[in-house]
């Protein structure tokens, strides 16, 4: 087989570098609201079940 070498880093001009991280950036806040929304999904469906989370629970997952 023949060695074939490899550039490790690529080069782009600065105006894509940051074009490139506001989209990774909204991308990230899809990715958030999409996890906020199923949330919101899942309450309203165990509020239907009568489905009940301990206080201990909401409150780990509020993060206090």
């Amino acid at each position: 087989m023949a060695n074939i070498a490899l550039k490790e880093k690529i080069s782009i001009p600065k105006t894509e570098y940051i074009r490139l991280k506001k989209l990774e950036s909204r991308f990230q806040d899809f990715l958030e609201y999409f996890v906020h929304l199923n949330d919101i999904k899942e309450a309203r469906e165990n509020i239907k079940k009568k489905k009940f989370i301990s206080q201990e629970k909401l409150f780990k997952k509020l993060g206090f």
